[in-house]
């Protein structure tokens, strides 16, 4: 057993043992390593996405506000112009109705005297020609 734990046996071993843990280190940095890269690139993705998401969603709020502000503003144009016909088609009834009672008015008076007239000539046509 001594000449196995010679010193030349010894360093032999130590060597053998060296070029193996450098070789395991040599695979297993660099597959630590990418892991490490992969992890924070996943979470560096993930926050890019999430920032991304609620960019869009920012986005789609905003035209959604835009919209809602178009159609309230199109709606009141709307109301107000439906307000000013409404306006003008009472203004219009209120002139054919003084149109129509200034008419009938007239002929009233023309009926009434003409009923006066009638009357006359009843009168006048019993004095000429008598009664049997």
């Amino acid at each position: 057993m001594d000449d196995l734990l010679t010193p030349a046996n010894i360093m032999f071993a130590i060597g053998i043992l060296s070029v193996i843990f450098t070789v395991f280190n040599y695979f297993r940095n660099p597959q630590e390593s990418l892991e490490k890269k992969q992890a924070l690139a996943d979470k560096d993705i993930s926050g890019k996405a999430s920032v991304l998401a609620q960019k869009e969603v920012e986005n789609k709020a905003a035209l959604l506000a835009q919209q809602v502000t178009s159609e309230k503003e199109l709606n009141e144009k709307k109301f107000l112009e439906f307000g000013g016909r409404l306006d003008k088609a009472f203004e219009l009834a209120q002139n054919h109705i003084h149109t129509v009672d200034t008419k009938v008015d007239s002929l009233v008076s023309v009926v009434n005297t003409m009923s006066n007239e009638i009357t006359k000539l009843s009168t006048i046509i019993e004095e000429r020609i008598p009664k049997k």
